[in-house]
This record gives C-alpha cells, structure tokens and sequence, in this order.
C-alpha cells in the first residue's frame, strides 16, 4: 500500500504536459518507431504525388500521407523531447 501511494506521489510531482506528451508519444504503453511512421507517410505522400494529383481520390490520398508524416515527427520530437517517466526511488 505504501508503494501504491509513493508511485501517486511520484506521478503527481511530474509535470502535467509529460504525462500527456507520452501518452500521446506511447499509446497503450506501446513504443513506436516515429520515424518509420514518418517514412511510411511520406511513401505514401510520394506514391500518391507520382499517380497524380488531378484526380480527387489521389488528392485525399496524398493530404493523408503529408498528414501522417506531419504527425509521426511531431510525436517524435515530443518523445524525445519528454522521454520515459522517472522511475521512483526504491527504499531499502
């Protein structure tokens, strides 16, 4: 019970915008490889340029692979700007 409460104490000593900048940066505690995400938006982005942009389906294609990539390096820039939460001292 007493670790329950330090890890709480831990957690609410941390910055409001860390906490959130990993959950966006790791959701479900999963760790991503933002730039592979990045890569795959701009593949798609590019394949989608190189088909054509004058039909509508292609364009919509296209703004979905700028924004991905647009995203995928924000979140990149927030993980390793915020990195992992601090771990709690353990007593011994």
């Amino acid at each position: 019970m007493a670790a329950d409460q330090a890890s709480a104490k831990d957690q609410a000593a941390e910055p409001v915008i860390a906490r959130y900048a990993r959950a966006i940066t790791a959701p479900g505690g999963m760790n991503l490889d933002w730039s592979k995400v990045r890569a795959t938006g701009a593949i798609i982005a590019g394949l989608s340029a190189i088909h054509g942009l004058k039909y509508r389906k292609w364009q919509y294609v296209h703004t979905f692979g700028g924004v991905l990539g647009m995203v995928a390096a924000g979140a990149a820039f927030l993980q390793k700007k915020y990195g992992e939460a601090p771990r709690p001292a353990e007593d011994k």
